[in-house]
């Protein structure tokens, strides 16, 4: 299998952001940035990445703040920043972005985003959607409704204010998470809405740089994000050529067992995006890209982006 090699940059603010890539070749086609979920980190991709590589698409996969080696690095796991940490990490995306091009400034660029990542990578299509050739949306949710998001945003608030932007919260996590296993009953692990893939859980529950609790800066931040990305005018601002490509398990409870992929389809289509597909796969659920069905994911990302050199 392929080496991910761990490079790094000083971001604008002076933070240090870790990230890994596929080397180059001759027979490289396209460049696919890879934008991991919440609690997790980018060497879980490497098996994807391979893939890629041994068809043509290279990959760079960034540690966001808070995560991975980034977080490690900087000593919080959990935590994007005390100010406007939502932009901070799309910023992130966005400087990152502007190396892969200068290295590659003759190939495609991709993005793709799982889960947090998703929304991240929404965003970024929003912003700068034109720096790229199209974007991959895996396993990606609206946050259930604005008022869910709100209550989330004012709790978070008030665990800042008397513990600080670095707590740990449970609250919140158990808000968000806390009745994604019960669609599985009964269960084996905390995670089983993970993956059909017990063995993808399990290497999940020993990592321990995977399942962390986050802290109330950053959902706090997390709200926001979905604020921003599922606003219909945001969402008009993105590029109406840009080939975009959402895929999700079927029985994937962050996106309500798909629905909210379907409802973010419609939305692009009213924002008269040209290019929108969808790919809903029967009986899977979160990590669509570590499932027991993987490499046929795997093959129809390829699929896309080669549709779209």
């Amino acid at each position: 299998m392929i080496r991910l090699d761990p490079q790094n940059f000083e971001a604008s603010d002076g933070a240090r952001i870790y990230y890994y890539s596929t080397p180059r070749n001759l027979d490289t086609k396209a460049v696919l940035i890879i934008v991991h979920g919440m609690a997790e980190h980018a060497i879980r991709y490497t098996e994807f990445a391979d893939f890629l590589y041994r068809r043509g698409v290279i990959a760079y996969a960034i540690d966001q703040r808070g995560h991975g080696m980034t977080g490690t690095f900087d000593g919080t796991l959990g935590y994007f920043d005390d100010v406007d940490g939502w932009q901070r990490i799309v910023e992130d995306i966005h400087e990152l972005t502007d190396r892969v091009r200068e290295e590659n400034p003759d190939l495609p660029l991709f993005i793709l985003g799982h889960s947090m990542g998703s929304v991240v990578t929404r965003t970024c299509l929003i912003d700068f959607g034109g720096l790229f050739q199209g974007g991959v949306i895996v396993g990606t949710t609206m946050g259930v409704s604005k008022a869910v998001r709100s209550l989330g945003k004012a709790i978070a608030k008030a665990e800042i204010a008397k513990y600080g932007p670095t707590h740990p919260s449970e609250r919140l996590t158990k808000m968000s998470f806390g009745s994604y296993n019960k669609k599985f009953a009964p269960n084996r692990t905390e995670y089983d809405w993970l993956s059909v893939n017990a063995l993808n859980v399990d290497t999940y529950l020993k990592d321990p740089l995977c399942g962390f609790t986050c802290t109330s800066a950053f959902f706090y931040d997390l709200f926001t994000g979905l604020d921003y990305a599922n606003d219909p005018r945001n969402i008009f601002r993105m590029p109406a050529d840009l080939p975009i490509y959402l895929i999700s398990g079927g029985s994937d409870p962050v996106s309500n067992m798909g629905k909210e992929v379907r409802a973010l389809y419609q939305r692009f289509k009213k924002a008269d995006m040209k290019d929108v597909s969808i790919t809903l796969y029967p009986g899977k659920r979160h990590e669509v890209l570590n499932e027991t069905n993987r490499r046929e994911v795997y093959q129809d990302i390829l699929s896309f982006i080669q549709k779209h050199f």
